[in-house]
């Protein structure tokens, strides 16, 4: 959890001054996992992301860490134990580390943090972290929904439903370029909060790329990754007489009151049992079309904005889903207020 406190400052011989006018960020404390140690002792590891000097920018000064058999409070914090050599405060929103040695195993512990400015400002205090030595072993479930699609000649974009565990910290976005190959995380870390993700370090002459998702817990525990999605960057010079195209729809983007076509080409096959489904960011299809009973040849649908109820979505990045009968495809349509 992250926090923001206004902090009195002491005057010179005037007793408490006025309140700080810039907010401090407190930093967000998760232990994870604990390791037994020589000799009786255990060490723990904690984890948090980095304030700011002010507000959420810049590189605070110092870290103050304590632990207690008590739960910590403004009120007991300066009686509770210090833990030496805290790490140096690195730029906002850096995800720290430090280790916590010489604990009793089976004592529940509470640790907290304040934070110092360059101006010897203090936060308030950090959430307050309890450890039992219980250990959390299991794993996230395998993120589901991924779907995985060409953006523009090197980018691809993957999509996945959210997880529902309340102990989860993000999930990771794998790469590989054989389906039964290495592969490697293309993510710089657990994405906390999104369920997509742009990959746009695709290489040159790419011809084919496979993405698979995990998601992670707090104590590290990560997920089974999801079904490898593939995405084709080869250059189709001529589309065979049977496939489907679907172009970009316009205007795009698009207000609330305006809407949106979505040109496509239907085979000279038929249409059979395609569908055009427009998914939010969120992965949810907010509306489906049938073309089962489109003719061949060139073809608009058209989207007047709203769901499947008939109310009108809100403004954000939309996904126009075709699943024809040879391969899914798909076009992005922006909404605005």
């Amino acid at each position: 959890m992250i926090r923001t406190s206004r902090v009195p400052l002491l005057g010179r011989g005037t007793g408490w001054a006025s309140l700080l006018t810039t907010l401090l960020l407190v930093p967000a404390l998760a232990p994870v996992t604990a390791r037994a140690q020589g000799g009786g002792a255990d060490t723990l590891v904690l984890r948090w992301s980095a304030p700011g000097d002010d507000g959420n920018v810049g590189t605070a000064a110092s870290y103050e860490i304590r632990y207690s058999q008590l739960p910590i409070t403004a009120t007991n914090w300066s009686s509770a134990t210090v833990v030496g050599g805290p790490p140096v405060p690195q730029p906002a929103g850096t995800r720290q580390i430090t280790v916590v040695r010489g604990l009793a195993r089976g004592t529940t512990y509470y640790f907290a943090i304040k934070t110092t400015d360059d101006a010897a400002n203090q936060s308030g205090l950090s959430n307050v972290a309890r450890w039992d030595w219980i250990l959390d072993t299991a794993p996230p479930g395998t993120p589901r929904g991924v779907k995985a699609t060409r953006e523009g000649t090197n980018e691809a974009q993957v999509l996945w439903s959210a997880n529902s565990e309340p102990d989860l910290a993000g999930y990771t976005v794998y790469r590989s370029f054989d389906a039964g190959g290495s592969w490697a995380a293309v993510t710089p870390g657990p994405l906390t909060s999104a369920t997509e993700f742009l990959d746009t370090t695709v290489p040159d002459n790419t011809q084919d790329a496979w993405y698979r998702v995990t998601a992670s817990d707090q104590t590290g525990n990560e997920s089974a990754p999801s079904a490898a999605q593939d995405v084709s960057f080869a250059v189709q010079t001529t589309a065979p007489a049977s496939a489907w195209s679907l172009d970009p729809g316009y205007p795009n983007p698009s207000n609330a009151s305006t809407p949106v076509r979505v040109p496509l080409v239907v085979p000279p096959t038929g249409a059979g049992r395609a569908v055009l489904e427009i998914v939010d960011s969120g992965g949810h299809t907010v509306r489906r079309f049938d073309l089962s009973g489109l003719a061949p040849g060139a073809q608009d649908v058209l989207w007047d904005g709203t769901n499947q109820s008939g109310r009108v979505v809100a403004p954000g990045v939309y996904t126009a889903w075709l699943t024809g009968a040879d391969k899914r495809r798909s076009v992005k349509l922006v909404r605005v207020p």
